[in-house]
């Protein structure tokens, strides 16, 4: 069984006319549309539940102790590199990534796409060799990378990481559904958020992404925030078992003080309960540690190379590939600090330092082409920049009082409550405004 609650809304692109009408009759509630997340998980999960089955917890080695973490993580072999100058660095920073043999339409494309922001700046195009690599690891490899001198860990790549192919199979569902209703970014490719975020830099508050295309049911939405937030956690408890501590231990640090990925309950809800399928049935899990509080999710998404500003106690970034299928170049991740390219495969988690250059090589296909069909998507796990900062604003203005204990600071409301904050304001200054031409008048007519 590999259908997930609530309608899978796929790319307005790839729907007939009678199917987009279908898709709207079938996804009208009773309830009011609306873009705003509801807060929890959907009362009612389905029925015929199988609730903590022993067996499906082992087959996705849920029930490892830490020796046996400790042993899995030894045997994955490890490679060490030297990290390369920002001078030697292949690509260089702000540059597209092409693998050798990559079509000309696809520089063509990035020379003349539309961008989503007039600030941007076009990005040079370098195409590289996998000769050119350090190391090109196969899509079959699992493996630790590591720096020559120091044997620090930059990178960890897994495959086959969920060993349960249904739960996977409904992640990939869940994945697909969030990209097709959630706002894209200018990069070819899509990329949607979930969970929390700090808001737009005019206005910094922590809420859940309000990053949707149009309005949708309120069933629609809490059955699709359950499916996301189930993958989410269910990724984050096998990486506990697999990954090595020491990013695990980075990941916990970084958001220890903030609402884990709870389901949008702003740290009221203190462990998960999630829906898989598996075994020909629905199954629930509870009991599990909730994951970071943020993530995106990405379909034949490419980036220039670049670095982000992540926190210093946690700058990773977990991503697990759903789908790829995509028989031509591309969509490879790569490090650029150490020269080693990642090939893409199903059922891949990698995990990465955000903070360090790094980027994905561009699909080799026609971008042109508005109908493109390519199945590679998946979606990551982090903990946002000054995402703990606007969580400690957020919550004392809710109390009424800033760190000093003074007035509430304007920046951490929300858009639509500084609007009001405005047009109260506004409205109070004509009314003294008008106060004072009164007594003007009257001032007037007492001194004739």
């Amino acid at each position: 069984m590999d259908s997930i609650s609530g309608p899978l809304i796929p790319s307005k692109s790839l729907l007939s006319l009678d199917t987009r009408v279908s898709l709207k009759l079938s996804s009208t509630q009773s309830r009011p549309h609306t873009k705003i997340w509801p807060i929890g998980a959907p009362q009612t999960l389905g029925t015929d539940v199988v609730v903590n089955n022993p067996g499906l917890i082992k087959a996705l080695c849920l029930d490892w102790d830490l020796a046996t973490s400790e042993a899995f993580v030894a045997k994955i072999p490890r490679y060490g590199f030297k990290a390369l100058s920002e001078e030697n660095m292949s690509p260089p920073k702000n540059t597209w990534a092409l693998e050798e043999g990559t079509s000309e339409l696809v520089e063509q494309y990035l020379t003349t796409k539309p961008s989503a922001d007039i600030r941007d700046k076009r990005y040079p195009i370098r195409y590289i060799a996998s000769s050119a690599w350090h190391k090109v690891i196969g899509p079959e490899e699992s493996v630790i990378l590591v720096d020559y001198h120091t044997h620090a860990i930059f990178a960890v790549i897994l495959r086959d990481f969920i060993e349960v192919p249904s739960v996977l199979s409904r992640f990939d569902k869940a994945s697909a559904q969030h990209i097709a209703i959630g706002r894209n970014k200018g990069d070819p490719g899509h990329m949607a958020q979930y969970g929390y975020t700090a808001g737009a830099r005019s206005a910094p508050n922590f809420a859940w992404a309000r990053n949707l295309d149009k309005k949708y049911s309120h069933d629609f939405l809490a059955s699709h925030n359950h499916e996301m937030m189930s993958a989410h956690t269910v990724v984050w408890n096998v990486a506990t078992k697999k990954v090595p501590a020491t990013i695990i231990a980075g990941f916990r640090a970084a958001c220890a003080d903030m609402p884990k990925g709870d389901w949008n309950t702003h740290g009221e809800l203190k462990e998960a309960r999630v829906s898989v399928d598996a075994f020909s049935g629905q199954h629930e899990i509870s009991g599990l540690e909730l994951g970071p509080p943020s993530g995106v999710c990405a379909g034949v998404y490419s980036r220039a190379c670049h670095f982000e500003v992540a926190p210093a106690d946690g700058p990773w970034v977990m991503s697990l590939t759903t789908n790829y299928d995509h028989l031509n170049l591309g969509g490879s991740f790569y490090s650029a600090k150490y020269g080693v390219m990642i090939k893409q495969a199903t059922n891949t988690l990698i995990v990465h330092k955000a903070t360090e250059w790094h980027g994905t090589t561009v699909h080799d296909v026609d971008w042109f082409d508005k109908s493109l069909v390519v199945q590679h998507r998946g979606f990551s796990l982090l903990v946002q920049n000054k995402l703990q900062s606007t969580w400690n604003k957020t919550r004392l203005a809710r109390s009424g009082k800033n760190d000093v204990g003074g007035e509430v600071d304007s920046e951490v409301l929300s858009t639509k409550e500084q609007q009001l904050v405005v047009r109260v304001f506004n409205r109070n200054l004509f009314d003294l405004l008008l106060i004072m031409n009164l007594v003007g008048n009257c001032a007037e007519k007492v001194a004739s």
